[in-house]
């Protein structure tokens, strides 16, 4: 054993419990809301791992308080200028600096109950990295939904499966994250979750997603697509405009009824005068409901318009949106529509997969605008009539729509605020949650973040969490693609995770069932590729 070897024995010794070398350290302060403990200064820790502190010092009694470590500093017994002062033939004696870490804590463990902690651990406690068993009270508050696996710092405890609550979803979630660092493939873990549920007749809810990309159908670039879980294809329903996806069976053709469009799906898509916003909101007191888009184009209409005081000018400005409005959206069809298939499937707890690709951007929100407005008022009827399984609404790019912008903001407002009442939730994915309206993002109970490298975006959402995120800014900002930070009501502290693969997931979800094959939960938690 060589000098540098010898000295950092004996400071772990002088550090542990027993002489051990177990590196087991010791808490030395500081309150109930703190707690700081030393390591040797060659050790590594990380921010973000979880530790525990065990306290015996009551008979009979044994407490476990779990930290999560939330800053590392060096320190030393000198003082001022120490790390410069001559000592012998060495700048500093080695075994009086340290590296001092701060942990916030998360509550303690008595009678394997896990409750908040109104105490502080007794000095000197021994403190050590938190271990599976130490995490089994997680088990027993986690959800149905499964999405990945409890981490601890950069390592997996592969024992505890993290899973979101279907009872929090008409709650409305977030997914935030900095492009590239894993929304997509959360969001096909999740869907594939559901499907799982679905096939197996547990769902709670309806899942909508609406793509305008194409990715989710059947993946891109090398990777997989939620048809491709062969196993519980059946909770899944698809609609599309793909040419190319419609000669599979079993998607049908997106189709939307021209009957069923209301002025406020058109009055999503621009920014009007407030006269042409007062001539929208006068079209539903002028004309019929199913045959207002034929009767404002006609002379009569647009005279009737004018009749009652709106100029000609605002008509035509309208009337000019609705023709192309027609001609981009080659799915409006005079008389069929598959909105009520759409919604009978997520009353039933389906996946909906909406699969519309190479759809201009207010085409979408043209389509998502009509499709949430329909679910709203359908859920509203079923909750005087004793209701049925909740629905959940995902909205990619949500700042466009929820950032607070006159119109755009009304159709899913009303979702946010009293969509719950009926069943409905909003699930927002966006890398710019400081975009959203923070009164509206307050109304969402479960945040999913996967890392976020704006300042003003992370504190977006601990202004908004229901959670304290204040203490994790470093950790969110510096999480690796594919981990994240889950909070939400249900759990009862921010949980670290690592959201599966998705292309591993399916292998594991597709062979579920096998004879004699046990799932290999290790070989499925890498980094998602870019």
């Amino acid at each position: 054993m060589d000098k540098e070897e010898k000295t950092r024995t004996l400071l772990l010794d002088r550090w542990t419990i027993d002489g051990s070398r177990s590196t087991t350290y010791r808490i030395i302060s500081k309150n109930v809301s703190e707690y700081n403990f030393i390591i040797p200064y060659k050790e590594r820790v990380e921010v973000g791992e979880i530790f525990s502190v065990e306290d015996t010092s009551v008979e009979d009694e044994k407490i476990t308080f779990l930290a999560r470590v939330t800053d590392i500093r060096h320190d030393s017994n000198y003082e001022g200028n120490w790390d410069t002062t001559l000592r012998g033939t060495e700048f500093y004696d080695q075994d009086q600096i340290f590296n001092r870490v701060v942990a916030e804590p998360l509550g303690c463990i008595i009678e394997d109950r896990f409750k908040k902690s109104r105490i502080i651990p007794s000095k000197f406690s021994p403190v050590k990295r938190a271990e599976a068993g130490e995490f089994r009270f997680l088990s027993e508050v986690m959800g149905d939904i499964e999405v990945g696996l409890l981490r601890n710092g950069s390592r997996l405890v592969e024992e505890i499966p993290v899973a979101l609550h279907s009872e929090a979803m008409d709650h409305h979630m977030g997914v935030f994250a900095t492009t590239g660092m894993g929304k997509s493939n959360f969001m096909k873990v999740f869907a594939a979750s559901c499907m799982k549920m679905a096939a197996q007749g547990r769902s709670k809810f309806g899942l909508l997603i609406v793509d305008p990309h194409g990715e989710y159908i059947k993946g891109k670039k090398g990777t997989k697509g939620l048809f491709d879980l062969d196993r519980y294809r059946k909770g899944l329903t698809c609609y599309s405009t793909d040419p190319g996806h419609l000669k599979d069976p079993e998607v049908s053709e997106l189709t939307v009824a021209i009957t069923e469009i209301r002025p406020a799906d058109i009055a999503v898509l621009y920014d009007w005068t407030p006269a042409q916003r007062e001539a929208l909101e006068a079209v539903s007191r002028i004309f019929y409901e199913d045959t207002w888009l034929d009767d404002i184009q006609t002379p009569e209409g647009t005279a009737q318009m004018i009749s009652d005081g709106f100029h000609e000018k605002t008509i035509g400005r309208i009337n000019r949106t609705i023709r192309t409005i027609m001609d981009k959206n080659r799915y409006i069809h005079q008389k069929r529509s598959s909105v009520p298939g759409i919604i009978s499937r997520l009353l039933k707890g389906d996946v909906v997969l909406v699969d519309v690709p190479q759809l201009s951007e207010r085409s979408e929100l043209f389509l998502l605008s009509l499709l949430s407005r329909q679910i709203l008022d359908r859920y509203k009827r079923e909750a005087s009539e004793g209701g049925g399984k909740s629905c959940l609404i995902t909205i990619e790019e949500a700042q466009r729509v929820l950032s607070g912008g006159e119109g755009s903001l009304a159709r899913f407002e009303s979702i946010a605020r009293e969509g719950r009442k009926f069943g409905v939730g909003l699930c927002a994915v966006t890398q710019q949650p400081k975009l959203i309206d923070k009164q509206l993002l307050s109304q969402f109970n479960t945040f999913v973040i996967l890392g976020l490298a704006d300042r003003n975006d992370r504190t977006r959402l601990e202004e908004s969490a229901k959670q304290d995120l204040s203490s994790l800014d470093v950790e969110i900002q510096t999480l690796e693609k594919g981990e994240a930070i889950i909070s939400t009501l249900n759990i009862p502290f921010p949980v670290p995770a690592r959201i599966h693969l998705y292309e591993t997931y399916l292998e594991e979800l597709n062979g579920e069932g096998r004879s004699n094959e046990e799932p290999r939960r290790g070989a499925k938690f890498n980094i998602p590729p870019d």
